[in-house]
């Protein structure tokens, strides 16, 4: 065997290494997913079993107030409406509407993801909402505001239509003292709103079929590697 072609072979058995590597180290990323997604979907499950929690101006430990059930009693403040670009139910483009309820008693507010609302035909017409005047109670689940998000521009929400929330940015732009977390409103959809938060699937399935995809292709790369030497 000359020297040449023994290089050959030794930079394939590297390539081959490399891709085995590759591929278990997807594998275990996607085991890492199954095992904190899995947690965090078993943390929400049990909220909407748990005592609800009555939101208040005094709540401020994110901690204590994420993915639980709660309540919120004040009044609507349509002026600060906003809606959530890009969001698709049943195939259908639309918005989700996201309104702050000052809460009764205070200046604090919590912003409520009330529900999906279609888009116009036209992209430059804002849709109609219809939000109830005057003290109400509305129920729901609490989530976190968005944390990381890929832009290859970052750019500043204008008007009401924005792309994302972010809760520092919520408040600078808002000028609202606004609790840390998000309510996903619940209930009757008498205003319209659709309110489909998901399903209850959990997503540790998926994940595990990702590990699992992973170190198939990783058996197939050494399965290759071996049949070449044999050959060689």
């Amino acid at each position: 065997m000359s020297i040449f072609a023994l290089k050959r072979q030794y930079l394939r058995a590297l390539l081959v290494m490399m891709l085995i590597l590759t591929c278990l180290g997807m594998a275990r990323l996607q085991l890492w997913r199954a095992e904190t997604r899995g947690e965090r979907f078993e943390r929400e499950q049990a909220a909407l079993v748990s005592t609800p929690i009555r939101l208040s101006a005094q709540q401020r430990n994110r901690e204590k107030l994420l993915d639980r059930m709660a309540t919120a009693r004040g009044r609507w403040l349509p002026a600060k409406m906003l809606l959530l670009d890009n969001k698709i139910h049943d195939g259908h483009a639309g918005y989700h509407v996201l309104t702050p309820l000052q809460l009764s008693g205070s200046e604090v507010v919590v912003l409520v993801n009330r529900g999906w609302i279609p888009a116009p035909r036209l992209r430059s017409d804002v849709p109609s909402v219809a939000t109830p005047v005057g003290e109400v109670e509305i129920a729901g689940v609490t989530r976190s505001f968005e944390t990381r998000t890929f832009e290859l521009r970052k750019t500043a929400p204008q008007g009401a239509v924005w792309q994302h929330v972010r809760e520092a940015e919520y408040r600078q732009l808002s000028g609202l003292d606004a609790l840390p977390v998000i309510l996903l409103q619940t209930g009757a959809d008498s205003d319209g709103l659709i309110r489909d938060w998901g399903s209850p699937e959990n997503p540790a399935t998926r994940h595990y079929g990702y590990a699992a995809m992973w170190l198939v292709f990783a058996v197939m790369a050494a399965a290759y590697g071996f049949l070449a030497w044999r050959k060689k």
